[in-house]
């Protein structure tokens, strides 16, 4: 049986998209494998979001030529798309499929490494024609659904591609223009996977605000979820603080069966800065909205993503953002260094910030939202929760699980470690994680 071994760079979407690719080629006879073992089939699912991301891929690249340099190392997604030079210059890739052939990647593997898959077992190898096995491998690759390898919360994809552009991002160019799935598809999905045993589904997509399907929007999709599966809990992932309209907080803030968590971009807290990034919000339709949510429910739990350092940001300007990240509405944040991407408008503005002073600046918003993340799990201690294991493996010292409003949990053993929901009271903080006692019923 020959090995595969799969390694993502980037975005939720991008993890669901290896996890369909993995299922596929297992469904074809492989066997997975981790990215840092030997193995016959790498295959790197990739992000070109900063420049980072751009190094992290040629490093993965890289260290798979160096583990087998008789396997066959395959490059897909964003990085392809923008870098693809780059890519070549390593002479360390045998093939590179970009995000418009993603889907086709196992049906395309086929045909050009047929060496890779077995013989099927309902074919006679001394008669087989070469139709015969491509129809039998071929059904293999439909398989439907991504099966998550060993992790017990599910994404669904739901759309692909942007449109809003916004002119630091590079990920309108790589993606495409926005598509939404047919919604009967995503409920199909949903079924297969609470017939596999799943009990939380995140929904994903590039721009998940702006699904629409023959007029039914993002609002009306999880209504659609909701009445016509039974899964237990649905978790939305980044959402445009402006797409939150009333019905989709009233789900997440009344409805069990939704997680109490938002995700919702700040980018910047100064005007000035949000109107250079060409977003679609200002900073007191931001902070009305994260106020109205947390004074509704406090347990709700809001992140936010936010840029330091992008091209014209005074002191003035950084200390805003500061002040919406500490206004106590916000409770952690994901801090990013801008950085130029080659072929956004931002590339191209003048007031380029000091490394020195972006770094400074990084690391500033880093304690602080730090400071919110433990302030918001210490405020849940003593109230019970849903939690489910984040992976399957077995662990004598328990399990790193995720509560319904988005906290660390640290599961004990006796716990299990399975895609069931638990229901946990945290007792206290101990390191990042709230420890307590489950609750049995």
């Amino acid at each position: 049986m020959k090995k595969v071994a799969l390694e993502t760079v980037g975005c939720r979407l991008n993890y669901y998209e290896t996890e369909k690719i993995a299922s596929q080629l297992i469904a074809a006879g492989m066997k997975r494998v981790s990215y840092k073992d030997h193995a016959d089939l790498y295959i790197l699912n990739s992000c070109t979001v900063t420049g980072r991301a751009d190094a992290d891929c040629r490093k993965l690249i890289n260290r798979a030529r160096r583990l087998n340099d008789k396997a066959v190392v395959v490059v897909t997604g964003c990085y392809v798309v923008s870098q693809l030079q780059q890519i070549e210059d390593l002479n360390a890739a045998d093939l590179t499929v970009d995000n418009d052939n993603k889907d086709r990647l196992s049906e395309i593997l086929q045909g050009k490494f047929p060496h890779l898959f077995p013989m099927p077992d309902s074919i006679d190898s001394n008669s087989a024609t070469l139709a015969d096995i491509s129809i039998s491998r071929k059904a293999a690759f439909a398989a439907p659904g991504p099966a998550p390898a060993a992790r017990n919360r599910a994404m669904v994809k739901i759309g692909d591609g942007c449109n809003q552009y916004c002119s630091y991002c590079i990920v309108p160019s790589v993606r495409g223009k926005l598509v939404s799935i047919l919604p009967d598809d995503v409920i199909s999905e949903i079924k297969s996977l609470i017939d596999d045993g799943y009990h939380e589904v995140v929904l994903t997509a590039v721009h998940i605000g702006k699904y629409k399907y023959d007029g039914l929007n993002l609002s009306g999709l999880v209504n659609k979820i909701l009445d016509e599966t039974n899964l237990s809990r649905l978790r939305l992932s980044s959402l445009e603080p402006n797409e939150l309209d009333r019905q989709l907080m009233e789900f997440v803030i009344n409805n069990p069966r939704v997680c109490r968590h938002l995700h919702l971009p700040l980018q910047s807290g100064s005007d000035r800065i949000l109107k250079l990034m060409k977003r679609p919000y200002n900073r007191g339709e931001y902070l009305g909205i994260i106020k109205k949510i947390k004074q509704t429910d406090p347990d709700v739990t809001i992140g936010c993503d936010l840029i330091v350092g992008f091209p014209g940001e005074t002191d003035d300007d950084f200390t805003k953002s500061l002040e919406i990240l500490g206004s106590g509405y916000i409770d952690y944040g994901h801090i990013f260094s801008y950085s130029d991407r080659p072929g956004t408008v931002a590339s191209e503005l003048p007031g380029k910030i000091n490394s020195t002073i972006i770094k400074e600046r990084n690391q500033i918003a880093r304690e602080l939202a730090e400071r919110n993340r433990l302030r918001q799990m210490k405020s849940q201690i003593g109230k019970s929760m849903g939690v489910i294991s984040e992976r399957g493996w077995n662990s004598h010292d328990g399990y790193h699980a995720v509560s319904d409003n988005y906290l660390k949990v640290h599961l004990p053993a006796s716990a299990g470690g399975s895609r069931e929901i638990v229901d946990f009271r945290p007792t206290a903080l101990v390191g990042d994680r709230l420890e307590g006692d489950v609750i049995r019923s």
